[in-house]
């Protein structure tokens, strides 16, 4: 893409710019394929322009590297192109068998990927946004499979990072703002390429970036730009903290977008356990569901009723009681002696309580490095998931397992886990001697 003085000298310039060029590489421009494109030229000039360059004249919009460009605003359907590739991708992703961990990889490394190289060079409508963050939550919760599933955590909690309660999926609004943020720190550090020196020359000549008001002569792209800026200053509290935190995210030298949506996206009160189960080879789709159950976010007979459906409330493992997370974590018979005979296992005795109860207990002492600890943490998040397994299988199955079974199922499980990684030789001595 050249740009160039829309007269017929400067046009004719670049021409014999690339005539020479051609000359001696032998690579020539394609008059089929090379377009001109005019803003504020009269129609002499163009004609002639067109006559002694031989090209045709192209018409706006029209792509380049994949992006719509257009010299007014650009309007919702531009963005088709973007909405059609995520929809193929998640309809070929819903036709498989996929855990939540799965599905948030996939939203993490390709969705996001694809939305990340729209996001640094245009500020998405909100509608497009909207579009998008449905697709993605109907794909995470399964509601493309089956339109009646009821879901009971929001996908704005669910891009919220493990220690608030979410799952680390990037929230597209906060990013696409954040990497705005980065030409937003070029302008005010005289850094950047064409467009930041047009930028300053033409909208910044007097006034400073933090300074300049949103007017109806500024283009879009600056008057979204000047909007990110507005919403930093909230964000911080004042303009010298927006200017302040700006230059945090570049203290390492290079802009960090990562530090700048930290500071963009929304924001809740930090759960104490929740980030105890990420990592530390807890599984990704155990930590998940311990996750909802201590949150009270699972599917359960309870929940189901508040949302006005007309079904019995009885616990499908113990058939006696209403089913509730309360219930079902471990105050029910069934679990409750899943439980039990898994603590004794790990040699922790003395202990009648429910999840919530052990979650705080875990979050206390989580963080320690002691394969114990890490045991514990382990075989806590295990049991959380295939109890709550068990409950689903009874349910859409038919198929039922005693909790001696179950409990072998999971020490099992724990056990491979354990040594699916390089274990201290203790930890692996006394998992044998407890296995066998």
């Amino acid at each position: 893409m050249i740009f160039v003085r829309g007269d017929f000298s400067s046009v004719q310039a670049v021409k014999n710019a690339l005539d020479c060029f051609a000359s001696w590489s032998g690579l020539t421009a394609n008059n089929e394929k090379t377009e001109i494109y005019f803003g504020g030229v009269n129609e002499a000039v163009r004609d002639s322009i067109l006559a002694a360059t031989g090209f045709s004249e192209g018409r706006f919009p029209f792509r380049y590297l994949g992006i719509p460009l257009h010299a007014s605003r650009l309007a919702p359907e531009m963005f088709n192109a973007l909405i059609l590739k995520i929809q193929r991708l998640v309809q070929h992703w819903s036709s498989k068998t996929l855990t939540y961990a799965g599905k948030i990889q996939l939203i993490n490394s390709i969705i996001f990927g694809l939305e990340s190289y729209w996001c640094a060079c245009l500020l998405l409508p909100k509608s497009v946004i909207k579009q998008i963050n449905k697709l993605c939550k109907d794909f995470f919760w399964g509601i493309a499979e089956n339109h009646n599933r009821m879901v009971f955590k929001s996908w704005s909690d669910v891009c919220l990072p493990w220690d608030e309660g979410g799952f680390d999926v990037r929230e597209i609004l906060s990013w696409n703002k954040a990497l705005m943020a980065k030409h937003l720190w070029n302008l005010d550090q005289g850094k950047g390429g064409i467009w930041a020196s047009w930028t300053r020359l033409y909208y910044l000549s007097s006034d400073h970036i933090w300074d300049v008001g949103i007017t109806n002569h500024h283009a879009q792209s600056f008057r979204g730009l000047l909007n990110v800026r507005d919403s930093l200053v909230d964000a911080c509290g004042g303009t010298s903290l927006a200017r302040a935190g700006l230059n945090l995210c570049a203290s390492a030298g290079s802009f960090s977008v990562t530090a700048a949506y930290h500071i963009l996206r929304r924001r809740k009160a930090r759960v104490a356990w929740t980030g105890v189960f990420k990592g530390g080879r807890v599984v990704p789709s155990h930590g998940i569901i311990t996750n909802m159950a201590g949150l009270a976010q699972l599917p359960t007979t309870d929940n189901i009723i508040r949302r006005g459906m007309i079904i019995i409330n009885r616990c499908n493992l113990c058939k006696s009681y209403g089913e509730s997370h309360r219930h079902l974590f471990f105050r029910c018979p069934y679990s409750k002696e899943i439980w039990g005979r898994l603590l004794k296992w790990m040699y922790i005795g003395g202990r009648s309580c429910d999840l919530i109860t052990e979650l705080h207990w875990t979050a206390r002492r989580g963080k320690r490095k002691h394969w114990k600890t890490r045991w514990f943490r382990i075989c806590l998040a295990a049991c959380v998931y295939f109890i709550w397994n068990e409950r689903n299988f009874r349910i859409f199955k038919g198929f039922e397992r005693d909790p001696i079974t179950l409990v072998g199922i999971i020490k099992i499980f724990v056990a491979i886990k354990s040594f699916s990684v390089s274990a201290p030789n203790e930890e692996i001595s006394v998992i044998n001697a407890l296995n066998s």
